[in-house]
């Protein structure tokens, strides 16, 4: 009896209530669940908000901490590009010699070797002028040898300078295998190899281009290390970016897509050849390690004494 009256007061009770609000009890319970609903929302919105502004900065953070933490771990030289390298002589009576009669002997050096041979008044000197700097290694060597040698004319000239070619062709492949050995890459086409110690010999920007490559191929390991990717295929990426500057022939392409090119010819995996080919832009970037390619190899080129 008591629970009847009390159900019987608890519904005048709301029927008191819907008449004072103007709304049925179902109604104001959708309400209140609506209003709820709002708050929850706007409060949630806010809270993402400050999640997304958060892992914004963290992110930011984390990104310039990466590239400082690269920089500072790869150890830095400077290097100086010229298009002349000067030669030293003992006496300015060797000049004579060099020139021979009528000029013989200097047309027959600048002919075998490609190099303008500048003989002036600068005491003591002999500037090899020229922008291929394997071909003014080849001369000087050769100039070394003819000198110290005494016997200047042109069959011997030619003799020589074709040995000192032997030479240096010898030297770069060599220099290309210690490159690899030194950075632990494995399984490289030996045309490549023999490309990357050509690199030697060449200055792109003021900088030594093996020397830049190596840097930037480290730098990638780095990076790539610190963001979870592969270090070994990034320091692969690296070294073979600038490959396309030291081809053996000089065709009408931008270096980056000729480098791209020999990639694919000497069989380096598709992700190695894109990230080569996209790292001025000339192609589209593919995979994260086209951007790592990239970033190292302006810091590289950028850095204070590159």
């Amino acid at each position: 009896k008591k629970s009847a009256e009390l159900e019987k007061v608890y519904r005048q009770s709301v029927e008191q209530l819907e008449t004072i609000s103007g709304l049925s009890a179902d109604e104001a319970r959708e309400r209140l669940v609506e209003s709820v609903k709002e708050e929850a929302k706007t409060n949630a919105q806010s809270y993402i908000n400050e999640i997304m502004e958060e892992a914004k900065m963290t992110a930011n953070k984390e990104a310039k901490r990466i590239v400082v933490q690269s920089i500072q771990r790869v150890a830095t030289e400077t290097a100086i590009e010229n298009a002349v390298t000067v030669f030293h002589i003992d006496s300015d009576e060797v000049k004579g010699r060099i020139i021979g009669r009528e000029g013989r002997n200097i047309r027959a050096l600048e002919a075998a070797t490609g190099v303008e041979i500048v003989v002036d008044d600068t005491p003591e000197a002999i500037v090899l002028s020229g922008f291929d700097p394997v071909r003014r290694e080849i001369a000087r060597l050769s100039l070394h040898q003819l000198v110290a040698d005494g016997r200047i004319h042109p069959a011997r000239i030619e003799e020589v300078v074709s040995k000192v070619k032997k030479q240096i062709e010898e030297e770069i492949v060599e220099t290309g295998k210690r490159t690899v050995i030194d950075l632990g890459i494995h399984g490289m086409h030996p045309e490549l190899i023999r490309l990357i110690g050509k690199m030697k010999y060449r200055s792109s920007y003021g900088q030594n281009l093996l020397q830049h490559s190596r840097e930037t191929a480290n730098l990638c390991a780095i990076m790539a290390a610190e963001l979870g990717l592969n270090p070994k295929k990034a320091r692969r990426a690296g070294l073979l970016h600038d490959i396309g500057k030291v081809p053996d022939d000089e065709p009408e392409l931008p270096h980056a897509m000729l480098g791209m090119k020999l990639a694919e010819k000497y069989k380096e995996k598709p992700d190695i050849c894109n990230a080569i080919g996209s790292h001025h832009d000339e192609v589209e970037m593919t995979t994260l390690l086209a951007p790592i390619v990239q970033v190292c190899d302006a810091i590289s080129g950028a850095r204070p004494g590159a």
